[in-house]
């Protein structure tokens, strides 16, 4: 099986329908446009950089337009993109771009110091006006032809581009992303949330990572839809666009908690009407069952989904009533994916039984780039082992628990986090929340609540965890409580509780 050129498709069929706009620089392009954007890339690749199909072109820049015309690019010339993460300093970067070895990159004019010490001797251009040791972006396209060039057919099974994990669980390590994944979320996503060519998408998540590429980006353009695109989240800036107050009418969104939450939080929030969205999803962590109630006030249903950079990402996403009839649930598995939940034994769990979730299907990735034995360990008899914990009900409707790593054992008895944060994030004057396991000479292990209070609520350790008695056994009780300004979280709003573990190790 192969992949065509749906990017060209689109041009052909809607060349005058809107395909891009992006918000910070004020421009949008065509279809027509954005096919010939893309093509005039791919010529630099081929005829300038003499990149040839399997050479790799790293990528450090903020969400844009241009962002996604170099996807396209590559995929025209056969070039795989390496989607960098530019909030990781230069010594993080440097194994990656190492691991990755590209031919070329691009980075956007604020990364360029950081482009000086990862891409010595390596050719460059450079997005944005700044004067630097590399041709502008935009140059580059103006110097090439401007004949349109079709994407060969692709096979499924060829690498598009390496999205790197974000190392909360040891060193990032890069997970190949294939014509065919690209394909099957596309379908999958469009099964899920019925979205079409008529959907707007606001696209708020970094595009180096599959909540902002996958979801819903690809698949947007892939129905000949449009994509609107925020260069950082900004929780005012999202709500103008969500309320219909942009230049078209935002239809479709996905978010992290994290960024449900900061929205929920911002002033503008309460008299927004959002009367144009049709559809809300989230995924990424556990989604606190009091912020799905906060939304569910104004008459929002949120579809919590499940995925991973692995699976393309779209495994899970409810439909509405669904959502709203067993809040928390992620669905069933959508489209073209199969799960399993399985005990430690390997044996499948029934009804309620709590286990590994393991996923199969043409949406998952064939592996980790160069490092067989990080591929070996994930993907075991045609099945990909999450590391998430979960249960499905007579209905066959999941939940995902919690992450494996996340759990922690105190006086035998397991304990899961995010059951905790959702009693957690109930609890009057707690602005967000995060539990995780800390050593323990008598229990082993015990729980260490970490709280953000909101502004002007005065909380105790003591009021917390009598708060938490109420509502848990007392082995699930937090034993420690801490009180932050903020949680650390990854580019994509997950807590890194690796970092909290190692904070707190001692506490």
């Amino acid at each position: 099986m192969f992949v065509v050129d749906w990017l060209h498709k689109q041009a052909q069929h809607h060349p005058d329908k809107l395909a891009l706009v992006d918000v910070a620089s004020g421009r949008s392009f065509r279809y027509r446009d954005f096919d010939e954007r893309a093509s005039r890339f791919a010529e630099w690749l081929r005829e300038h950089w003499r990149l040839a199909p399997g050479d790799r072109l790293a990528v450090l820049a903020h969400n844009g337009s241009d962002y996604l015309e170099m996807l396209y690019g590559c995929a025209k010339a056969g070039v795989v993109m390496v989607c960098l993460n530019w909030r990781l300093p230069a010594a993080e970067l440097q194994p990656i771009v190492d691991d990755a070895a590209p031919a070329a990159f691009v980075c956007s004019e604020e990364f360029v110091p950081v482009a000086r010490q990862v891409f010595q001797g390596l050719p460059g251009l450079v997005c944005g006006t700044h004067a630097a040791d590399w041709p502008a972006y935009e140059s580059a396209l103006a110097a090439a032809s401007g004949e349109v060039v079709e994407m060969p057919t692709r096979g499924m099974d060829e690498t598009w581009y390496l999205l790197y994990t974000s190392g909360t669980t040891g060193r990032p390590k890069g997970v190949v992303q294939t014509f065919g994944m690209a394909f099957f979320n596309a379908v999958n996503a469009m099964l899920a949330t019925k979205l079409s060519g008529d959907d707007v998408l606001l696209a708020a998540l970094p595009f180096f990572h599959t909540g902002g590429l996958n979801l819903y980006a690809n698949p947007i353009l892939h129905a000949g839809g449009t994509v609107v695109i925020q260069k950082q989240f900004d929780a005012g800036e999202a709500i103008r666009w969500l309320d219909g107050r942009g230049s078209v009418p935002v239809t479709q969104f996905l978010g992290v908690p994290a960024v449900y939450l900061f929205i929920s939080q911002h002033p503008e929030f309460a008299s927004a009407r959002f009367a144009a969205m049709r559809h809300w999803s989230a995924g990424g962590s556990p989604m606190p069952l009091a912020l799905l109630e906060a939304y569910a006030a104004k008459g929002i249903t949120i579809c919590f989904g499940f995925g991973m950079t692995e699976t393309g990402p779209t495994v899970f996403i409810p439909d509405e009533a669904t959502a709203r009839a067993k809040p928390g649930s992620v669905g069933k598995p959508v489209g073209s994916m199969l799960t399993r939940v399985v005990d430690r034994a390997g044996r499948d769990c029934g009804p309620g039984e709590r286990g590994e979730l393991l996923v199969r299907g043409p949406g998952v990735t064939p592996g980790y780039w160069r490092n067989p034995q990080a591929t070996a360990e994930a993907l075991r008899d045609g099945w990909l082992h999450t590391g998430d914990v979960a249960f499905f009900d007579d209905d066959g409707d999941y939940w995902i628990v919690d992450r494996v790593k996340d759990m922690y054992i105190s006086g035998g008895e397991n304990v899961y986090p995010a059951e905790i944060e959702n009693l957690l994030y109930r609890m009057p004057g707690v602005a967000e929340a995060a539990v995780i396991g800390v050593p323990d000479p008598r229990w082993v292990e015990v729980g260490l609540a970490v709280i953000v209070p909101a502004p002007g609520a005065q909380l105790t350790e003591e009021a917390v965890r009598e708060y938490c008695r109420a509502g848990l056994a007392g082995y699930k009780v937090p034993k420690r409580v801490r009180f932050v300004d903020a949680l650390p979280r990854t580019p994509a709003g997950k807590v890194e509780k690796p970092l909290l573990r190692q904070r707190y190790a001692d506490a």
